[in-house]
C-alpha cells in the first residue's frame, strides 16, 4: 500500500507540471485563437514499465507483476481524472492532442522523494525509482486528448495548433 501511495503522489505531482508533460495538438474549426480544454486518455500499457524495470536491473520474479500493476493502475486513474488546458493558435474548434514530451528525470526525482516520505528504503529503492520513472514517462507518450478550443473567431474555416499541459 505504501508503494502505491508513493507512486500515486509522485505521478500526480509530476504530471501537472507544464515543464514535465507537454501535449501538442491540431485544432480545426474557424480561424482564430483561444483557450483549449480537453480530456486526457492514457491507455494502460505496462510494457514500457516492464522493459524499464528490467533495464534498470530489477529482474526478480515479481518485477513484471509490479510493472503490470503500475501500468494498469496509472493509466485508468489518469484517464478517469485528468484533463488538459492550453492555447490554440490559428483556429478554434475541435482539438485533438498528443503527449509529445514526458520528462523521466524529474519523475525519477519525485519518486525518490516520495519513496523516502513513505519510508520505502533499501538498496534497490533508487533502482526501482529509475525503472518506474523511465517506464511511466514512456507510457505517458501513448496518451492522447480530445477537447475544444474557444475564443475569438474569424469569418472562415481554419486549422491551427495547440500546446497544452495536464491538470
Amino acid at each position: 500500500m505504501q508503494l502505491a501511495s508513493a507512486i500515486g503522489l509522485a505521478v500526480a505531482r509530476w504530471a501537472v507540471s507544464p515543464a514535465d508533460v507537454v501535449l501538442v495538438g491540431v485544432t480545426i474549426g474557424a480561424v482564430g485563437g483561444g483557450t483549449v480544454t480537453g480530456k486526457l486518455y492514457l491507455p494502460p500499457v505496462p510494457l514500457p514499465i516492464t522493459s524499464s524495470i528490467a533495464a534498470a536491473g530489477l529482474l526478480g520474479p515479481l518485477a513484471p507483476q509490479v510493472a503490470t500493476a503500475v501500468g494498469v493502475g496509472v493509466g485508468p486513474a489518469l484517464s478517469a481524472s485528468a484533463g488538459y488546458t492550453g492555447v490554440s493558435v490559428g483556429a478554434i474548434g475541435a482539438d485533438v492532442s498528443k503527449i509529445v514530451s514526458a520528462n523521466p528525470a524529474t519523475l525519477i526525482a519525485g519518486l525518490t522523494a516520495a519513496f523516502a516520505a513513505f519510508n520505502i528504503k533499501g538498496p534497490t529503492a533508487s533502482t526501482l525509482a529509475i525503472g518506474l520513472g523511465s517506464g511511466i514517462a514512456a507510457m505517458f507518450l501513448t496518451g492522447t486528448g480530445v477537447g475544444v478550443s474557444v475564443g475569438g473567431a474569424g469569418p472562415s474555416s481554419g486549422t491551427g495548433s495547440s500546446k497544452s499541459s495536464l491538470f
